[in-house]
Order: C-alpha cells, then sequence, then structure tokens
C-alpha cells in the first residue's frame, strides 16, 4: 500500500500528469527512473505516452502518496477530456486533438510536448500543461507567443523526463531561451476561447448552434482538417488567404498521415489563422469561401469517419448542396459525452 512522501506537492493548474509526476519525484530522490522504480516496480512508465495512457490506479498511488484528491490527482490526465474535447481516447492509434510523442525506447521522436518559454521562467519550478498537448494548442494565452515545439538549436523534440528539464537532454539548450514571436491575433482569440470551454467549466457555443463542447471540437477540428488535407484544401486556403493576407502555401506535415496532429506548432498556427477566419460570423463566411473555392458537400464533409456535428451538417447541407443533389432530410445527432456528467 502507498504511504505518504516526505515531499508531497500537488499538481498546478492544468499541469499534466508526466510533469507533476516529475516534481513529485525529485523532491524525493536524486534519479526520477529510480523513484519510479522503487514505487511501481516492473511497471514500465516512460516509454508510452503517459499523460494519455497512465491507467486510474498509477494515478491513485500517486495521489495517496501526495496526499491529492483524486479528481484532482485525475484532472492530470488527458483522460480526463473525454466526452469534452474528444469522444473517448483511443488505447492504440491517434485520438484526434492529442499531439503525438512517437516514444520509442523512452525516445520522442515527435514534437507532441509544446511549451511556452516565458511560462516556464514562472513560478518557483516550470511544469508543463494539458493544454500544451492539444493539437488547438499553438499559442500561449498568457504571453500572447507562438508556441515551442522543438529545441532550437538541435531541433529534437522535448523530452522533459530525460536529463535536468528545462535543458534539452542532447544539447543542454534552455528551453526557456527558445525564441519567441507573437501570435496571429483572431488565433489567439479562438484558442483562448477553445481552451476556455474545457478550463472553464465546458460551456456551449450558441453562435456556432453547438450545445455541447465536444460538438464544438468536432466542428474545429472538421474545418482544419479540410483546410490542410482535403483535396480542394488549396483552392479554400487560396480563396481565405487572398481576403486576408496570409499566407496559402501547403502545410507540410511531419508523417505520411496528413492529419492535423501531425504538423509542427508553426505549421498548425498557420493553418488555425486560416480556420479562424473562416468561423468569423458563422457560418456565412464559411460558406462563402467554400462555394468560392468549390468546396461543395462532398467535398465538405471529407476527412471524418465519425459523426459529423449537427451544427456543422446541416449548414452543408442548406448551403453547399450542389444544385443538381437534392438535400438530406436531417436528423438531429447526439453526441456521446462519456464522462464529467455532461449532457
Amino acid at each position: 500500500m502507498s504511504q505518504l512522501l516526505p515531499w508531497r506537492p500537488k499538481p498546478y493548474d492544468d499541469e499534466i500528469l508526466s510533469s507533476w509526476l516529475r516534481r513529485v519525484a525529485y523532491g524525493n530522490s536524486s534519479k526520477l527512473h529510480t523513484f519510479c522504480h522503487l514505487k511501481w516496480p516492473g511497471l514500465q512508465i516512460w516509454n508510452r505516452d503517459l499523460d494519455s495512457l497512465g491507467s486510474r490506479s498509477f494515478i491513485n498511488d500517486l495521489c495517496v502518496m501526495t496526499g491529492t484528491a483524486e479528481n484532482r490527482g485525475h484532472a492530470t490526465s488527458l483522460r480526463s477530456l473525454e466526452g469534452i474535447v474528444f469522444d473517448r481516447l483511443r488505447l492504440t492509434g491517434l485520438t484526434r486533438w492529442i499531439l503525438p510523442l512517437g516514444i520509442y525506447h523512452r525516445t520522442r521522436r515527435r514534437s507532441g510536448q509544446q511549451w511556452c518559454p516565458s511560462c516556464l521562467k514562472e513560478g518557483k519550478a516550470p511544469y508543463y500543461r494539458r493544454a500544451w498537448r492539444l493539437g488547438f494548442s499553438t499559442t500561449c494565452s498568457s504571453h500572447g507567443y507562438v508556441l515551442a515545439d522543438r529545441c532550437h538549436q538541435c531541433a529534437l523534440p522535448a523530452s522533459p523526463h530525460r536529463g535536468e528539464d528545462p535543458y534539452c537532454s542532447h544539447c543542454f539548450t534552455d528551453r526557456r531561451d527558445h525564441p519567441t514571436m507573437f501570435g496571429d491575433a483572431l488565433t489567439l482569440q479562438l484558442e483562448h476561447r477553445m481552451r476556455a470551454t474545457w478550463l472553464g467549466p465546458p460551456s456551449a457555443m450558441p453562435e456556432l448552434g453547438c450545445g455541447h463542447p465536444l460538438s464544438y471540437f468536432t466542428l474545429v477540428r472538421q474545418i482544419l482538417s479540410i483546410v490542410t488535407s482535403n483535396p480542394r484544401a488549396s483552392r479554400l486556403r487560396d480563396v481565405v488567404c487572398r481576403e486576408h493576407g496570409l499566407d496559402p502555401a501547403p502545410p507540410l506535415f511531419e508523417s505520411k498521415l496528413p492529419m492535423p496532429e501531425f504538423l509542427s506548432v508553426i505549421e498548425r498556427h498557420r493553418m488555425m489563422a486560416i480556420v479562424a477566419r473562416l468561423l468569423q460570423g458563422w457560418p456565412f463566411k464559411f460558406v462563402a469561401f467554400c462555394a468560392e473555392a468549390g468546396m461543395w458537400r462532398s467535398w465538405a464533409i471529407r476527412g471524418n469517419s465519425g459523426v459529423l456535428p449537427f451544427a456543422y451538417d446541416a449548414v452543408i447541407d442548406t448551403y453547399l448542396t450542389s444544385p443538381d443533389v437534392p438535400p438530406r432530410k436531417l436528423k438531429p445527432v447526439r453526441l456521446s459525452a462519456t464522462s464529467h456528467g455532461h449532457p
């Protein structure tokens, strides 16, 4: 049975599980992996995405050791966002909106751990937020900067559990010194609203016709998908960027899979700036740009294998059905909420 530790730090606001575990371990031991081996012998912790896949029993142990309330401890896991940001967290494969780490023998090959250099300078101990693991987060609401996702010296992804964080475990460059640049104003507003929706408490988005946060996040994810990887994405980017003076260049994916989660933070920020313009005055600006780009219904629903929210599907069927195709009769779809007591 787990016992109270001498040093028992509680999670900071929006702190993610791996960050909390690191602070607990280093407060009680000089070596992270030695501490984990002694407390959970035989358990493989750092060779998988702990923030997504940490078990309930593991988090309960950590709560008991630190005297932390279970609900507060479980809020550090990305699983706590089920039914809000995504429907269900997948145990294998990609969960939409969660940035992959590409873990191989404790080494991270993908830039799924983002950070704000200024945030890491604040407080007594730098810590990592849940928001920094999510694909719609490309900016910091506190400082207005675009987040970092790779070392500015060696270009390797951040691995806070290796070496002496916040120093790069490969070249020892301080992540707090990463060069900063201000984010696009409309993108900052959009992403701040998205984070506020689940940090909240979660709220509905009546201006988009979304009665549930999950509908809202699914709608934004679908628009990001058709902007980045749709067969007619280049046409849509061209008409939006021509109107607003943005860069219409195709995004550069870091994988063979053309999914937004496989874009660098700079590329996602550029695409989210286009999404922010498409959401202005919903749905009429979106409809006008799609019509000009020739993106009718068959194109606008591509890239989503699940259920599209009614707020999106109704707009597509009402305004973007080709003249020679009769509109479908829509039935409202109730999206499932798997946790947190949301309706």
